[in-house]
């Protein structure tokens, strides 16, 4: 029976903020626990600490490094999808209040119907 090694439930998380890829992100969570075995006892809290910064680091590293290597354009393309996310979040709640104003002159109308009828 072959068990899986158990990564941290933020690494898919980590990745994507960091721009890359969840394989990649693996790949430094066990350089980072082979670095944090030398520092700490493997299984104690420290070791774990050790571990997560050390990721962080290396996370963050990885992500200059994307940076570097696009010459300029990947920040700026992480940038724009960002403004696409939030145009459409914003088409979302202006729909939606739109729905709610015509529901309440639906309302106001029966409402009016009612009286006079």
């Amino acid at each position: 029976m072959k068990t899986t090694p158990k990564t941290p439930k933020i690494l898919p998380w980590l990745a994507r903020k960091a721009g890359i890829s969840d394989a990649r992100a693996e790949t430094l969570w066990h350089e980072a626990e082979h670095w944090a075995a030398r520092q700490a006892k493997p299984g104690s809290s420290s070791y774990f600490k050790l571990a997560v910064d050390r990721l962080l680091h290396l996370a963050a590293a990885e992500s200059l490094r994307a940076d570097a290597a696009s010459f300029g354009w990947r920040p700026w393309a992480r940038t724009q999808a960002k403004f696409w996310a939030v145009s459409m979040q914003v088409m979302h709640e202006a729909s939606a209040l739109n729905a709610r104003g015509w529901r309440l002159v639906d309302t106001v109308t029966r409402r009016g119907q009612q009286l006079l009828g």
